[in-house]
C-alpha cells in the first residue's frame, strides 16, 4: 500500500513496546519509552535515545514506559512521550487532524484516556480506529464488504483478536499477551535450564536470531552472555532454537486458546466465510519463525501472515486518515473522538 498524502494528518499505533506514527508518507518508529530526571521530574529525552540509556543509566535518571500490556498506566508520562514524537516529526505549526488506534474491546474510559494524552498537546481533531481494522486495511483487504475475516494482530504487549465484517470488528477479544512476553519467558527459560541471568537486550536478539514457534529445518545455534548465578561468575553459553521452541510453546498455546473461543462465538454466516479464506496475522510478534504454521497446526484452519506483518496497523490507519472524505458517510471504519 502507497502512502502519499501531503495533507496534515497523522495517524499513530501507540503500543506497548514501539510507537508508530504516520505523517505524510513516512512511517517514524520509536520505543515507547521516556526518559526524566529522578530528582525534579525533567524530562531528558523520549524514543530511541531513551531506549539507549536503559540498563545504562545512572541513578539519577529513569528510563520508563508509560504503557504496560497496551494499557497507558502513567498519563502524564505518556502525553509528555507523544507530544516529544509529535514535535519532532510535525513541528509546532498548524495542528494536525489525528488518527489513534484503540485496542479491541477498549472501554470508554480507556479510550478517553489515549484521546486525552492527545489533548494535552493542544489536539483537538481526533479519530479513533480499532487497531484490527486498521491492520486489516494495511494487509491490503477490504473491510467494507459484507464477508466475515479473522485478524490475529500480535503485538508487544498483547494480542488482539477480531472477527471483521463491514466495517467493523463484531466480535473481539484482548489478550494479555505479545512479543515481550516470549522475551519474558526466554529469560525464565535460560535461567531456570542454564542457571544464567541474561539481559532483556540480549535476550530479544537471541529471540530475532533463532526463535521460533514452530520446529526450523535445522535447529540453529546462537551464543548468548549472561551471568552464572551456580558458578557466580560471568559465562557464554550455546542455545539452540528448540530450546527457544519449547520455552514459547505455553504463550503460543494461550493465543490458539483465544482465538479458539473467538471462533465459538462468530455467527456462523461469519464462521464460513473464516474457514474458506483462513485467519490473517499481522503485529511484530507474528513473525515468529512458524508462528502461522503452529497456530494452522493446533487450530486446524488455514492461518498466514500478513506482508509486512510489523506495520500493518499504522499503514492502515495512514490510509484512512489520508482518505476519510472519500469513506462513504455511514462508514463505520472510525469515529470522532
Amino acid at each position: 500500500m502507497k502512502l502519499t498524502a501531503l495533507k496534515n494528518v497523522v495517524a499513530i499505533d501507540l503500543g506497548t513496546e514501539y510507537t508508530r506514527i504516520y505523517y505524510k508518507g513516512e512511517i517514524t518508529v520509536e520505543p515507547s519509552v521516556i526518559a526524566f530526571d529522578t530528582q525534579d521530574g525533567t524530562i531528558i529525552t523520549a524514543g530511541a535515545e531513551a531506549a539507549a540509556m536503559e540498563g545504562k543509566n545512572p541513578a539519577l535518571i529513569t528510563v520508563s514506559s508509560p504503557l504496560t500490556k497496551g494499557v497507558i498506566t502513567d498519563f502524564d508520562l505518556a502525553a509528555q512521550m507523544i507530544n516529544i514524537f509529535l514535535t519532532n516529526i510535525v513541528g509546532n505549526v498548524m495542528k494536525p487532524r489525528v488518527f489513534i488506534t484503540v485496542p479491541c474491546g477498549v472501554t470508554d474510559v480507556e479510550k478517553r484516556a489515549l484521546c486525552d494524552i492527545l489533548r494535552e498537546s493542544e489536539i483537538n481533531d481526533i479519530y479513533v480506529i480499532e487497531s484490527a481494522i486498521a491492520g486489516a486495511i494495511g494487509a491490503n483487504c477490504d473491510v467494507t464488504i459484507a464477508r466475515g475475516m479473522l485478524l490475529v494482530d500480535l503485538g508487544g504487549g498483547k494480542c488482539d483478536i477480531a472477527a471483521i465484517s463491514l466495517g467493523q470488528a463484531i466480535i473481539g477479544r484482548s489478550l494479555k499477551l505479545g512479543g515481550m512476553d516470549f522475551t519474558d519467558a526466554l529469560i525464565d527459560y535460560i535461567a531456570e535450564k542454564h542457571n544464567l541471568s541474561v539481559g532483556r537486550q540480549s535476550a530479544e536478539r537471541l529471540k530475532k536470531s533463532i526463535g521460533c514457534a514452530f520446529m526450523r529445518e535445522h535447529n540453529d545455534i546462537d551464543e548468548i552472555s549472561g551471568y552464572n548465578s551456580y558458578l557466580k561468575k560471568p559465562e557464554k553459553i550455546a542455545v539452540r532454537s528448540e530450546e527457544l521452541r519449547e520455552a514459547f510453546a505455553p504463550l503460543i498455546s494461550q493465543i490458539a486458546a483465544e482465538i479458539k473461543a473467538t471462533l465459538d462465538e462468530i455467527p456462523t454466516e461469519l464462521l464460513g466465510d473464516i474457514i474458506d479464506d483462513g485467519i490473517l496475522l499481522v503485529g511484530g510478534g507474528a513473525q515468529l519463525y512458524g508462528m502461522a504454521k503452529r497456530l494452522r497446526a493446533e487450530l486446524n484452519i488455514k492461518v498466514f501472515l500478513a506482508e509486512d506483518a510489523e506495520m500493518c496497523v499504522i499503514k492502515g490507519a495512514g490510509y484512512v486518515a489520508d482518505n476519510m472524505d472519500k469513506l462513504p458517510d455511514n462508514t463505520y471504519i472510525f469515529a470522532k473522538a
